[in-house]
């Protein structure tokens, strides 16, 4: 029987843009698959339409359980526990296994760690993209500045090469260790300014290549300025190979999300994150810290990689 391959297929493209619209899809939704305030509540003649999501003053204070019992009508939110709140109930220990109660268990101060699941795909999805989309903006900057004058391209070649000669983990490293836990914002500028070299790289390669080409000699021929064939000529076919690293950079932002995370360098607490679980899983080793948050990431990476056909450079590790 001939072997199906679906390398390179339509078909390996679907499986990976899915995969990454369910991580996002989950993240956009997190407050409405675990929250500590339901869906929708009558409580004490007052109607309350998406509370998990508005927060109304009146419920401050109240968790699922307590309104389950006092409210008329009620309609739950899939996951009854908030991101940040420790044993719900009180009646779960932390580091308690599933149950029927807490599906993947609680963590190391009682939290369920499915609702932290779910809110930890939003900084993977802050971190993930916006890293991206700002070094490539910046690394097409670089790139395409190199094409406009030979002296400009000499000195911006040495910058990049002296940028890539540093290892990107290690500078990441630094500058959190300066700065401190910040915000997934904070994160994402901390990798662009690691990553950007890579893109600069392809897209000065390609802004050469492109600015030798017979149009746009002939465009300058024309007497077209410098600005619009940067802008109209090289520019578009430039970026073609920064498009495709785009979803490689991806995968890459939300695994140094995950490691600094592990090493403590992560989003700041209590914010929940995939790498905060696994940095607990490294104190306490139980499968339900180690085996979610795992298949979280890989879920991204393996769909960034099946999104497009083939690797267009080795970036830095």
């Amino acid at each position: 029987m001939p072997r199906v391959s679906i390398r390179g297929s339509p078909m390996r493209r679907s499986i990976g843009v899915a995969m990454l619209l369910l991580v996002a899809l989950v993240a956009a939704a997190a407050d409405l698959v675990a929250s500590d305030l339901p869906l929708f509540c009558v409580l004490d003649g007052q109607t309350y339409v998406l509370p998990c999501l508005t927060r109304p003053a009146a419920l401050v204070g109240l968790d699922q359980q307590a309104l389950a019992k006092r409210a008329t009508s009620f309609v739950g939110t899939p996951i009854p526990y908030g991101p940040t709140a420790q044993r719900p109930g009180g009646t779960l220990a932390p580091l308690a296994p599933p149950c029927r109660a807490h599906l993947l268990g609680t963590d190391d101060r009682g939290r369920d760690v499915a609702a932290r699941l779910a809110h930890g795909a939003r900084v993977a999805c802050v971190v993930g993209p916006l890293a991206v989309l700002l070094y490539l903006a910046l690394g097409a900057l670089v790139g395409i500045a190199c094409a406009a004058r030979r002296w400009l391209d000499m000195l911006l070649a040495r910058i990049i090469e002296a940028s890539l000669s540093i290892p990107a983990l290690l500078l990441v490293l630094a500058v959190q260790g300066l700065r401190g836990n910040g915000s997934a914002v904070q994160l994402a500028l901390v990798i662009a300014l690691a990553e950007w070299p890579v893109a600069a790289r392809l897209t000065r390669a390609e802004a050469l290549r492109v600015v030798a080409s017979p149009h746009v000699l002939a465009a300058r021929g024309l007497g077209a300025s410098a600005a619009r064939i940067a802008w109209h000529h090289v520019l578009p076919l430039a970026l073609g190979p920064a498009r495709a690293l785009a979803a490689f950079g991806l995968g890459q932002a939300v695994l140094f999300e995950a490691a600094l995370g592990v090493l403590g360098f992560g989003v700041a607490p209590p914010t929940a994150s995939w790498g905060e679980l696994l940095a607990q899983a490294l104190q306490h080793p139980r499968w339900w810290l180690v085996l979610p948050p795992s298949l979280s990431i890989a879920a991204v990476v393996l769909g960034a990689r099946l999104s497009v056909d083939d690797d267009p450079t080795a970036s830095r590790s």
